[in-house]
């Protein structure tokens, strides 16, 4: 497991777990292109996948997140990859709600996504606010909006990759589907347990 050691991330609140380590060592390896961590937080799941090399072929990694409290920790995070990596890809912070972003926002359609979303209901928090519970809460849209905003931003045929909870695998099934999604892959870590699954999507060539 990772720690502060190898990631700068608040004291408090919301703190990456075993989900966006998994998470990250399941990206597409090879990945060409322009790609985005949705959702970023620190930038774990993102900076993770490429320092594990999966993502050394890009021209440039995006990392959404609408949350200013991890600014100074996701820019510390850039600045070591960054140090790390001199000749990987770019890497820029975009401080956006993913359901308000276009390809414009990105100067273009993008070749992949990676997500490690709130996908508990809003109705389970016990607080509507709190960085905490907005990165494990649907509070900001649930599962439609997250596909609709990957639709959106992908060309045909690009990939996105998530995290999910196993309890809730038919509304993910169902809900890509209707969404313009085909699945590619599914991973159950071992070291997730029972909780969580792995997935991967392609869009549908229209």
């Amino acid at each position: 497991m990772l720690s502060d050691d190898d990631y700068r991330q608040p004291s408090k609140g919301y703190r990456f777990t075993e989900d966006s380590v998994s998470l990250a060592g399941f990206a597409p390896q090879n990945l060409k292109g322009r790609a985005a961590d949705l959702g970023a937080g620190c930038g774990v799941v993102g900076l993770e996948a490429l320092a594990q090399g999966r993502l050394v072929g890009l021209e440039v990694l995006f990392l959404v997140e609408v949350q200013r409290s991890f600014e100074e920790h996701l820019l510390a995070n850039i600045r070591t990859s960054l140090a790390k990596n001199p000749n990987g890809p770019a890497l820029q912070p975009v401080w956006a709600d993913w359901r308000e972003l276009t390809p414009a926002d990105f100067g273009g359609v993008l070749d992949h996504v990676m997500v490690n979303p709130p996908y508990f209901p809003a109705g389970a928090s016990g607080r509507s606010n709190g960085a905490r519970s907005l990165c494990r809460h649907e509070i900001r849209g649930g599962l439609d909006s997250l596909l609709a905003a990957a639709k959106r931003l992908l060309r045909p045929r690009a990939t996105l990759t998530l995290s999910w909870p196993r309890s809730r695998l038919n509304d993910l099934v169902e809900t890509a589907e209707a969404s313009g999604f085909v699945p590619s892959r599914f991973c159950c870590p071992p070291r997730l347990g029972s909780r969580l699954i792995l997935a991967e999507y392609s869009v549908l060539k229209e």
